[in-house]
C-alpha cells in the first residue's frame, strides 16, 4: 500500500467517524427547533372563592399557564394539546369545564353542568400542553427542510466515504 493510499485510508476512517458523531449532534439541534416541548402537571392554583370554583353557569378566574405565548408565538404558535386535570387526576371537559385563548396561554373555569357537585375537590388543578421554543421554526416548509438535513449529512458523509475507499482499492489494484 502506497503512502498516497495509507493517507486516504486514514482520513476516510476520521471522516467516517466524523459522521458519525457529528450526525446526532445535527439531528438533536434539528429536532431542538422542530418540536414542541410539552409541559406535564404545571400546577395551577385555583381560587378558594368556592363561588367562583363550583356556582352555575359563572365564569370563575382567569389563570395563566407559565410558558404563555408572546410576541410572534401569539399568532405563529400558540399553545397546543391543552388539558387541564383536577387534583384527583381526572381531565376535564374543553368547552363544558374550562375554556382555552391558546393564544395567550389564558384558561377559565366555567362551570355548564349543573349535577356535578365539586369538579376541584383541592384548590389546584394540573395543565398539559406543548409550546414552542424561543428557537422554534414556526415556517411549515422551514421544518421540512431541517428535518432533512441530518440524512442529507448522513448521505454526502456515506458517499465520501466510499469515493475514498474506491480511490484506495483501485489504487491498490483491488478493482479494475
Amino acid at each position: 500500500m502506497t503512502n498516497s493510499s495509507t493517507n486516504k485510508l486514514i482520513a476516510a476512517f476520521v471522516l467516517l467517524i466524523l459522521g458519525i458523531v457529528f450526525i446526532s449532534q445535527v439531528a438533536v439541534i434539528g429536532s431542538g427547533v422542530t418540536t414542541r416541548i410539552g409541559i406535564a402537571g404545571e400546577t395551577q392554583a385555583l381560587t378558594t372563592n368556592t363561588s367562583d370554583l363550583n356556582t352555575s353557569g359563572m365564569e370563575a378566574s382567569s389563570y395563566q399557564i407559565t410558558k404563555s405565548p408572546t410576541g410572534w408565538k401569539s399568532d405563529d404558535c400558540p399553545i397546543t394539546n391543552f388539558v387541564i386535570k383536577n387534583s384527583s387526576g381526572s381531565a376535564l371537559v374543553e368547552d363544558t369545564d374550562y375554556d382555552i385563548a391558546a393564544a395567550n396561554g389564558t384558561w377559565r373555569l366555567i362551570r355548564t353542568d349543573l349535577t356535578k357537585t365539586t369538579l376541584y375537590p383541592a384548590n389546584v388543578s394540573y395543565a398539559y400542553y406543548e409550546y414552542c421554543g424561543d428557537d422554534y421554526m414556526n415556517l411549515t416548509w422551514g421544518r421540512i427542510g431541517i428535518n432533512l438535513v441530518p440524512g442529507f449529512f448522513a448521505i454526502a458523509m456515506l458517499l465520501i466515504s466510499v469515493g475514498l475507499f474506491y480511490s484506495i482499492a483501485k489504487e491498490n489494484g483491488i478493482i479494475s
